[in-house]
């Protein structure tokens, strides 16, 4: 139960596939389309077989797994640069390399699976009907479900029951209770004289924009987009404290300690948050091969008579 409502990217990032590589998080998140590590775990990424992927039956067979369990991105190891290109070959556009390997080792590869289903239907419609046939959509993305054609054989579910398999729901639904009871106390406040309904729209209003402006703040690539996210969190967070600052006055010390505090709880969060990406993308940049064991295949030869002893020469795999 936890697994399936909780991300648990730590989980993620100490699987031996991952943690024995150094891989490119931008490249891992563009794929995935989100915008922190943190938003990526076991239940909504999944490793699977190259072979599995290039059969063009097995393929829609991965899909339909995918899509039914809401999983974004799809990790697949590939033994050689042969393989990857064959992997290419037959699905153009969609595998991406993730990590930084070298041409004769092994290598990491990631596909969109939106994209994924985007391209089996342009490709092999009948087959990707007929593996969808019956798929409940309750965890299938928004995107997802646009591509999908109307008369498309799935269970669809109905908005309200969707919405609330959606993962990041528990998130603004945490924020937006927040929000609507943040201003509840100050009914309790004589020294303020502003409206309790004003400034409780404000709370609510300026709850979504302050997420969006927080993530983009410490991770939107372009740096426009990222001063505009630092102006839309500090407008948005000090908002309702102007205004109850500036309809009220001789507020007793309490009050005061009060916001201080909520202000402090608020900062620490984010501050949490941001050092929990950094320190998942130094463990994604930094390869620890220690963390599985790749052996090379073992060659035995016999030794001279005179010793009658077995060499057996061999070497990991970094």
């Amino acid at each position: 139960m936890q697994q399936k409502l909780l991300v648990s990217p730590e989980t993620l990032a100490a699987d031996p596939r991952i943690a024995s590589r150094a891989l490119r998080a931008d490249a891992i998140c563009a794929v995935a389309g989100v915008p922190r590590l943190a938003e990526l775990g076991p239940r909504n990424a999944r490793f699977v077989e190259t072979a599995r992927l290039r059969d063009p039956l097995q393929r829609v067979i991965v899909l339909r797994e995918a899509l039914e369990h809401g999983i974004r991105i799809l990790f697949v190891e590939v033994a050689s640069p042969l393989d990857a290109a064959l992997l290419a070959d037959d699905l153009p556009g969609l595998v991406h390399p993730v990590d930084d390997a070298p041409q004769d080792d092994d290598a990491l590869h990631a596909v969109n699976v939106v994209q994924l289903l985007r391209f089996c239907l342009a490709s092999a419609p009948a087959e990707t009907a007929e593996a969808l046939t019956g798929m409940p959509t309750r965890h299938v993305p928004r995107a997802a479900m646009r591509l999908l054609p109307q008369d498309a054989p799935v269970r669809r579910m109905h908005p309200l029951r969707r919405l609330l398999g959606e993962p990041s729901v528990p998130v603004y639904l945490a924020v937006g209770i927040y929000s609507a009871l943040r201003a509840l106390p100050v009914a309790f406040i004589p020294q303020f004289h502003g409206s309790l309904l004003v400034l409780w729209m404000i709370d609510i209003l300026t709850a979504v924009p302050y997420t969006w402006g927080v993530l983009a703040m410490l991770f939107a690539p372009r740096r426009w987009i990222r001063m505009l996210a630092t102006l839309t969190t500090i407008t948005t967070f000090a908002a309702p404290y102007v205004y109850f600052w500036m309809h009220g006055r001789d507020y007793p010390p309490f009050v005061v300690a009060v916001i201080a505090a909520l202000t402090i709880a608020s900062i620490s969060i984010e501050v949490v948050k941001y050092l929990q990406e950094r320190a998942l993308r130094r463990r994604y940049r930094s390869a620890r091969v220690a963390a599985t064991v790749r052996m090379m295949p073992v060659r035995i030869t016999q030794a001279p008579e005179s010793t009658q002893t077995t060499a057996i020469q061999g070497s990991p795999v970094g």
